[in-house]
């Protein structure tokens, strides 16, 4: 039997801190490694007996495990909010960060979090919050532009003028030259981030055209092609929940209670950890449905939510659960939607 070996990876954008612990805890030795895939794919190579890696979320962790994950046999991702230990240490070091890390694997007091190995799918989470971003954007230029059309006087609360007949009524109306050139610029930075942000729409379009559940989940009353695509894109695969409770939990829709000596501290609340991305899908596709002339299950859910509880926040917020898992449910199942039976297939994981 091969002598098991925990590795605590502390990463950088320059350099890495790694520090291998034996099975009884003694530190074997710990070592800088400069942050490419050649030195990692080193680092990692011959390390002798059943090595586990334990490193913490970040902007590097995906990239990093997909390196390192053939050269050892596990590799752990943990919460960084589970990291107090670490975080909060008055001696915090990159060499101590490192250490803690392979001591907390060997312990096995991790909190692993999910990472995909897939790399279609990770490519299509890329795309997917690239064209977030490319929105998001697009949307902070339109506010800037209206913002400084305030300063001049000029109040617009509608987006005609975003388009080309408004920016050419707007640039006529403005006499002072410079002031019509400032706008201008503007208005061509915003036309740019429209363009780009077409582009980036047409690419993840594209991609998910190799993902069956996206075509299968835009039968859900609400849900249009770039619902389904945000969806699946931060799902990435519905086994990676055990159960639909923790599935919310994720998408920000589970509920948070902190008691002490039998005292409640706080009172209940909606826990703000997880992807924010899937609420907002959640309460899209909600208003959505309901917006909808048809008749849906969203639509009855909400409506006898309401009568229930008398409070219009709390039937929104069942509904959008119920539609989180209905949306995952048909995906582990790969049924198509049925109003007659969504009912079932939502309660039936």
């Amino acid at each position: 039997m091969q002598e098991q070996i925990y590795v605590g990876l502390d990463m950088g954008s320059s350099r890495c801190q790694q520090a291998v612990m034996n099975g009884d805890g003694t530190l074997r030795f710990s070592r800088v490694v400069p942050t490419s895939e050649q030195h990692l794919r080193s680092a990692f190579t011959g390390l002798g007996g059943e090595a586990s890696v334990h490193l913490e979320a970040g902007e590097l962790s995906g990239w990093a495990a997909g390196i390192i994950r053939p050269l050892v046999d596990k590799v752990v991702v943990s919460h960084p909010r589970t990291l107090a230990w670490i975080a909060h240490d008055p001696l915090k070091t990159d060499k101590r960060d490192a250490a803690k890390l392979a001591e907390l694997l060997r312990l096995g007091r991790v909190h692993e979090v999910y990472c995909e190995t897939d790399a279609p799918r990770r490519t299509f989470k890329h795309l997917v919050v690239h064209y977030e971003t490319m929105s998001r954007e697009q949307a902070r230029q339109k506010s800037k532009i209206k913002a400084r059309l305030r300063t001049l006087g000029v109040i617009r609360k509608d987006a005609r003028v975003f388009g080309g007949d408004g920016q050419s009524e707007l640039s006529d109306s403005i006499t002072e030259p410079s002031i019509k050139k400032m706008i201008g610029q503007m208005f061509a930075v915003l036309n740019q981030m429209i363009d780009m942000r077409a582009e980036a729409k047409a690419a993840m379009l594209l991609f998910a055209k190799q993902f069956p559940e996206v075509a299968l989940l835009e039968d859900v009353p609400g849900v249009g092609p770039i619902t389904a695509c945000r969806f699946v894109g931060y799902v990435q695969t519905p086994k990676r929940f055990s159960n639909k409770r923790k599935f919310w939990r994720y998408c920000r829709l589970g509920i948070t209670r902190r008691e002490s000596n039998g005292k409640r501290l706080s009172h209940p609340r909606l826990d703000n950890a997880g992807n924010g991305s899937l609420k907002d899908v959640s309460r899209k596709v909600f208003e959505a449905a309901r917006r909808t002339r048809t008749d849906n299950s969203f639509k009855r859910a909400y409506e006898q939510s309401l009568a229930n509880t008398r409070n219009e926040v709390h039937a929104r917020l069942s509904t959008q659960r119920k539609i989180l898992a209905t949306m995952r449910a048909m995906w582990l199942s790969m049924k198509p939607y049925s109003d007659d039976t969504g009912d079932e297939i939502e309660a039936g994981f």
